[in-house]
């Protein structure tokens, strides 16, 4: 309710007129007058007297007259209890459009990122006052993987969240596998071999030999987390064909005379890795050897050697954690920190192969801001397709 005092003066005249024998007095007019305390410039103007986080400070003490404050809380606080309060008990709150009750405390959900509450205090005239709270909720900073799913073959060691180097061995006949990563937050992206994932996981083939598959799991703040999975996949198996036939003939003849003529021949063919043996026995006891005829050689399937490998690969700038060979595929390479892109010259080893750098032929890469940036190059030769990693790391 508002109280208005007016101030008035009051005039008392007090006449009093005595009349004596031919005379009188005069008392002239007298003057009171009556003042009030005046109204506080906070009051009339609608200003707010406290503005209140519970368990977060402000950036700065809270002033009627300072109309911008700011917070910062981590990215695990979801929502803050915030408390405004009004010089003015007249006066109405409204935080960004809702009315709220001045001096009771309010819960406001933030989302990630930059959070405005803009308070406006009207005292019902023409004046209005409007503060701003911006508070800052920082971007989730969680990188882990909480589990990696293969379609064949086992990790080893077992998984973990911090583990990052795994090894993986899989049959001959295993020449695709289907790998499911599952972030620890939702707010994470998760690339196999650069590839964004689905949520039925990435489908990787695989070279007989070893080779690697990298993970990389982004926060939502940006850092990454690598893991690394050392797959070795067994080389076709050598088939051996043994073939082993003997025939044995035994002829007995008796004659007039008393004289018995006995022949025995005995043939043994043998199909053995790795060589073949042919032995005849006489009656004499001399034994008679034979080479093997083409037909009794064996069959071996021997493992082609793939054609889709590199015979050398070197970078502009950086430091190799290991020197290249053709069989290894993947490295990690140290670079300054303002390094921010780099050459590759990749050569095959044969020189009808086709080799795409992150899907492209162009050999100069930019560098991430970030401390890591990954880079795959794609060797294919016909049918048989390999690729190295090249892991960045800049310096700190």
């Amino acid at each position: 309710m508002k109280e208005t005092i007016q101030s008035k003066a009051l005039n008392v005249m007090l006449v009093i007129s005595m009349v004596w024998m031919g005379g009188g007095t005069y008392i002239p007019t007298a003057y009171a007058e009556t003042n009030t305390a005046p109204v506080q410039e906070d009051q009339q103007e609608g200003k707010l007297s406290k503005i209140e986080i519970e368990g977060i400070k402000l950036d700065q003490l809270f002033s009627a007259d300072s109309k911008e404050y700011s917070a910062t809380v981590k990215n695990e606080v979801q929502s803050i209890k915030l408390l405004v309060e009004s010089s003015n008990p007249d006066s109405s709150i409204t935080i960004n459009g809702q009315t709220v009750i001045s001096g009771v405390v309010g819960a406001y959900s933030l989302q990630t990122g930059e959070n405005k509450f803009l308070i406006s205090v009207d005292n019902g005239s023409d004046s209005t006052n409007t503060y701003t709270l911006t508070i800052m909720r920082e971007e989730n900073d969680n990188n882990l993987l909480q589990s990696i799913t293969l379609s064949k073959g086992k990790l080893s060691p077992n998984f973990s969240s911090t583990g990052t180097d795994y090894k993986v061995v899989v049959p001959n006949d295993v020449p695709v596998i289907t790998i499911k990563p599952t972030s620890v937050e939702t707010t994470s992206t998760i690339k196999v071999n650069e590839t964004l994932i689905t949520k039925d996981g990435a489908a990787v083939e695989l070279p007989v030999g070893e080779s690697d598959i990298i993970i990389a799991v982004t926060a939502e703040n940006g850092e990454k987390r690598i893991y690394t999975l050392h797959f070795t996949r067994a080389a076709t198996e050598i088939k051996t064909n043994t073939n082993t036939n003997t025939n044995t003939n035994t002829n007995t003849n008796t004659n007039t005379n008393g004289n018995t003529n006995t022949n025995a021949n005995a043939n043994s063919n043998q199909n053995n890795k790795p060589g073949l043996s042919q032995s005849t026995s006489q009656p004499n006891n001399r034994p008679n050897s034979t080479q093997p005829t083409s037909q009794q050689a064996s069959s071996l399937n021997v493992e082609k050697t793939s054609k889709a490998l590199l015979s050398s690969l070197s970078v502009s700038e950086g430091s190799w954690d290991s020197t290249f060979t053709s069989d290894e595929f993947t490295y990690h390479v140290t670079v300054s920190s303002d390094m921010d892109e780099v050459t590759l010259n990749p050569i095959a080893k044969s020189s009808n192969s086709e080799i795409l750098i992150e899907g492209s032929t162009k050999e100069t890469i930019k560098l991430e801001d970030d401390s890591k940036t990954i880079i795959s190059i794609v060797v294919t030769n016909e049918d048989d397709r390999k690729t190295y990693v090249l892991v960045f790391d800049k310096e700190s």
